[in-house]
């Protein structure tokens, strides 16, 4: 039986998944600079061979070898893979218990925005919300995990301020 990486393209595609895990087919497809039709077929193959498994969310389909991240970890990494959500996820690791309006006055989207996207990190899990009052103080529910994420695979989010955390983190610890 032949081996499924034996295609160069195939291989390419796997090596970066392997290297980014959680990536979305349209950045797979700009990275690799394939045509999305050899893109899809040589994805959908991979996944029917079981070296990789893809997540369906939001519209996206994110892609991740096989065995090589939990489901948890895999939610996170969905989440991280996102400007708004991860920029959240940061400013929470460095100010747990942040406030809506604290959130806020650090962003510059709307507030309907900001709760779409806090709800969201809530139901996947990543951020918890304590309710005092009438209001809710926000804190990243796994800081550890998350901050390994984001060092781990730091060189994949193409991120300045990934970049500034990790270092910080690093120095404290």
């Amino acid at each position: 039986m032949r081996d499924p990486l034996d295609l160069a393209n195939r291989k390419r595609i796997f090596e970066f998944i392997r290297s980014s895990p959680g990536v979305h087919f349209r950045e797979i497809q700009r990275r690799t600079r394939l045509p999305i039709g050899v893109l899809e077929y040589n994805l959908n193959y991979l996944v029917r061979k079981e070296l990789l498994s893809v997540e369906r969310h939001d519209n996206f389909s994110r892609y991740y070898p096989s065995g090589q991240l939990s489901k948890e970890k895999q939610k996170i990494l969905s989440v991280l893979r996102q400007e708004i959500p991860r920029g959240i996820v940061l400013y929470l690791l460095r100010n747990p218990g942040a406030t809506h309006t604290e959130l806020l006055d650090n962003f510059t989207i709307s507030g309907g925005t900001l709760s779409y996207h806090v709800k969201k990190l809530t139901i996947r899990g990543v951020v918890s919300a304590e309710k005092r009052g009438r209001e809710s103080y926000l804190r990243v529910t796994d800081p550890d995990k998350v901050a390994d994420l984001l060092i781990v695979y730091r060189r994949t989010f193409f991120d300045k301020l990934v970049d500034e955390f990790v270092a910080r983190y690093i120095e404290h610890k």
